[in-house]
């Protein structure tokens, strides 16, 4: 999934409300830090997947003749391509 710097900053900020809400967690550092380390977490999240998404376009393209050879559905095999390297990865989709 891509999303833009906007839409990761809307997803920090809601996830700091989620967690001030919650009773059970406190916050004992600054809350920008806070923020900061949810925008980098999700952005890892995101260079992690575009990096399968490259393997599995890679593996595609390899085998593109064979893929057209036994008329595969490439679109469900792009997808079961990228399951099994993120299950490899232990990468959660």
């Amino acid at each position: 999934m891509r999303l833009s710097r906007r839409k990761i900053e809307h997803l920090s900020d809601r996830i700091l409300k989620l967690i001030q809400q919650d009773r059970r967690i406190h916050l004992a550092g600054s809350v920008d830090l806070v923020v900061r380390a949810v925008d980098d977490a999700i952005f890892a999240n995101m260079q992690a997947e575009a990096e399968i998404d490259e393997e599995v376009e890679a593996t595609v393209q390899k085998h593109l003749a064979e893929i057209r050879a036994h008329e595969m559905d490439v679109g469900a095999l792009r997808a079961k391509i990228k399951r099994e390297l993120a299950r490899k990865r232990g990468f959660v989709i």
